[in-house]
């Protein structure tokens, strides 16, 4: 299912027809949905980003949350607008549960062909599994709820 692209999104670069988010992973031109860029998903939690549109959130916002996120008490990623969530909702295959597994190879910063990057001065991510990959390969996907809440609970 592809939702309109919100209008806050309107100015987002586009991959196959879907919204780049602002925190996913850019390598060589090429978006790695499924991948954070570190970098940006902690400039967006900083200065209280959408995830996803990287305009400033307002009053009231979703998170995405998981069972491990509700008993961390935390959620690991962004939160997002009340426009931005439906939207990749129904197109993210965790959240709108097509992908009932984790994938069981980590997605490499890499060629588009899956080949190991090649330019030396790429400040690519390291080509090993990070934990939370080892700890979720292969494994039934978890549940992801979004929950709004209010600015001051974020």
């Amino acid at each position: 299912m592809c939702r309109a692209i919100p209008v806050r999104c309107l100015a987002r670069p586009l991959a196959g027809g879907l919204v780049v988010p602002y925190v996913s992973l850019i390598h060589n031109g090429h978006a790695v949905f499924g991948s954070l860029d570190a970098d940006r998903a902690r400039h967006a939690f900083l200065q209280r980003l959408c995830q996803i549109c990287s305009q400033p959130l307002e009053e009231r916002f979703f998170v995405i949350v998981r069972p491990a996120d509700q008993r961390q008490g935390y959620s690991p990623e962004p939160a997002l607008h009340p426009e931005c969530q439906p939207y990749t909702a129904a197109n993210c295959p965790m959240l709108n549960g097509t992908a009932s597994h984790y994938r069981s190879r980590p997605v490499l910063a890499s060629h588009p062909a899956a080949r190991p990057c090649s330019d030396p001065s790429c400040p690519c991510p390291e080509l090993t599994p990070d934990e939370g990959h080892s700890a979720r390969s292969g494994r039934p996907a978890d549940r992801y709820e979004a929950w709004m809440i209010a600015a001051r609970h974020y």
